[in-house]
């Protein structure tokens, strides 16, 4: 292989709801049983797109809940470089090797663009990263498959927050750092977060279909550049700032149409599970 010409080959691209509820099950209702095994089996059809696209790295961009995190140290963006990932959270413990060498190079090549991403070599995750990649790595086969993972914590939760426009734009230097390299990756992104909920708020509950329904449109439609313009007011009136996520992996996809697996209006967020044609 001429290695003047190899890059990194960003090989499947998804977004997923990443409440603790996904892996928790709680049995609310039969109704809410039936809306998380239609979850479950979209992520688990994430994870075997993923295997049969041999991707060899995931990056997932989560936010997290000050869980990972606290006051005493708050990040707006934290890239892992460590050699090993995991952590713990409802009784499973999620183990995979990292990936520090793409990692080192999107931690140098986006400052070199003016985004100063803190690192960590040391994170334990919690549910924004392992609700999710439990059953994209169940679909997987993770037995006989282990990507490595890099996580990418984007601040959706903690003002003050990344704005959504600037969400988008890590997400074009993302992309541009990876068209740039000559190491072999073949890359998965997985952006968790989302649709609307209002957890943390007296209006737990309550779940803005509307707005779901007008983010949705336009992915499906290749036109999610146009949702970079969206307010940090309009994310928070509509229960979708953790779609700050979703706006880093579209603009790391040029925006590319996305195709929606599942969408489930659950009692207390609305679920959505997506693939975007990279």
């Amino acid at each position: 292989m001429n290695l003047e010409t190899t890059m990194v080959k960003i090989v499947g691209a998804f977004a997923t709801s990443h409440t603790p509820q996904i892996l928790v099950q709680p049995k609310i209702s039969e109704e809410f049983t039936r809306q998380l095994q239609e979850v479950h089996n979209a992520l688990m059809q994430v994870g075997r797109r993923i295997k049969e696209a041999n991707a060899d790295t995931i990056i997932v961009f989560g936010s997290d809940h000050m869980e990972t995190f606290w006051l005493n140290n708050y990040p707006q963006l934290l890239l892992f470089t460590g050699k090993e990932v995991g952590g713990k959270f409802a009784g499973y413990e999620l183990r995979l090797p990292a990936d520090p060498e793409l990692s080192k190079e999107l931690l140098y090549g986006l400052i070199d663009l003016g985004f100063d991403v803190s690192f960590a070599h040391e994170l334990e995750l919690d549910h924004p990263y392992i609700s999710p990649t439990y059953w994209v790595l169940k679909g997987a086969q993770h037995d006989s498959y282990r990507p490595r993972m890099i996580p990418f914590h984007i601040n959706s939760n903690v003002d003050p927050r990344i704005k959504p426009r600037r969400a988008f734009e890590l997400g074009k230097a993302i992309r541009q750092v990876l068209d740039g390299s000559k190491l072999q990756n073949r890359v998965a992104l997985l952006a968790t977060g989302g649709l609307s909920h209002f957890v943390g708020t007296p209006f737990y509950g309550k779940v803005d279909v509307e707005a779901d329904n007008f983010l949705i449109e336009k992915m499906k439609a290749g036109k999610g550049y146009e949702l970079a313009d969206l307010t940090t007011d309009w994310l928070d009136e509509h229960g979708e700032f953790e779609f700050r996520t979703w706006l880093t992996l579209i603009g790391a996809v040029n925006s590319a149409p996305a195709e929606i697996i599942t969408y489930q209006r659950a009692w207390h967020a609305g679920y959505c599970v997506a693939s975007f044609k990279v």
